[in-house]
């Protein structure tokens, strides 16, 4: 295997824990075959040690991971394993998405964790559920409560379409190398319909990202330059002396349908 200085230049911490690897397995086990799933995915398998466990359980014939390292790709593809080479990121979907329902199981890397989170959520209909491994920090802001300080454009977009829970709080001490923050396990499972229908995910997207652009204003001052989200708020009867981390589902869902309407010719 290769030495451990090169794989944390890509940012990987190798969990050596076995009984959070059996936790995390265990679960995605028992969530594969109440979703019935067909294939699963793991993205940066890394040295096995939740991978290995993973064959045990659901062999390797609709297995596929993701590996950017060179040197671990062939490894796994060694052991005969399907392995789409590169940065999950700028893999076509179709090199990944090789059966539904598709279950994810995954130790995140912290630099990518919210960009990979947020292209696998893209998918809702086909990955019914996923067990991901994020810094504490990250996985926080996933599983927020409205009205609180992780809550933001993240946790809304998130929920929107995924239940999200905690599974199990990872230390430092639980990798090798040990990293200088927590982790968390979370698990996400697809909401059969939304909670608000966004047709023009552009459009949801802007909303959030400039109702949380200035997180201590109220919403009528973070619209203030943007004409179009400020005449949204007058007509959509939310109150704009709030915060945007104040707001319920249903006062977003006001808003959003306001948008969408002031957005129309």
């Amino acid at each position: 295997m290769p030495a451990y200085g090169k794989r944390r230049a890509l940012g990987q911490h190798f969990l050596r824990d076995g009984r959070i690897v059996e936790h995390i397995v265990q679960t995605a086990h028992q969530l594969a075959q109440e979703n019935h799933c067909r294939a699963l995915l793991e993205i940066g398998p890394g040295k096995g040690a939740i991978t290995e466990s993973l064959l045990q359980l659901f062999g390797s014939e609709s297995f596929v991971l993701s590996e950017r390292d060179r040197d671990l790709s062939s490894y796994w593809k060694g052991r005969g394993l399907r392995v789409e080479e590169g940065d999950f990121l700028d893999l076509s979907k179709d090199r990944w998405l090789i059966g539904t329902p598709l279950a994810v199981v995954s130790n995140l890397p912290y630099s990518a964790g919210t960009a990979i989170l947020t292209r696998l959520a893209s998918h809702p209909g086909t990955i019914p559920f996923m067990v991901l491994m994020f810094q504490a920090e990250v996985a926080e802001r996933l599983r927020a409560h409205p009205d609180t300080k992780a809550w933001g454009s993240l946790s809304i977009w998130i929920q929107n379409w995924w239940e999200v829970k905690k599974l199990c709080h990872v230390p430092p001490g639980a990798f090798s190398p040990p990293p200088e923050v927590q982790s968390e396990v979370v698990i996400l499972k697809a909401r059969s319909q939304p909670l608000i229908a966004t047709a023009d995910e552009k459009m949801w997207e802007f909303l959030l990202k400039t109702a949380f652009s200035q997180r201590r204003k109220m919403l009528r001052s973070c619209f203030r330059g943007v004409e179009s989200l400020r005449i949204a708020l007058d007509h959509s009867g939310v109150d704009g002396t709030k915060r945007a981390e104040a707001l319920s589902w249903e006062e977003w869902s006001k808003l959003y349908s306001a948008t969408c309407s002031q957005a129309r010719p």
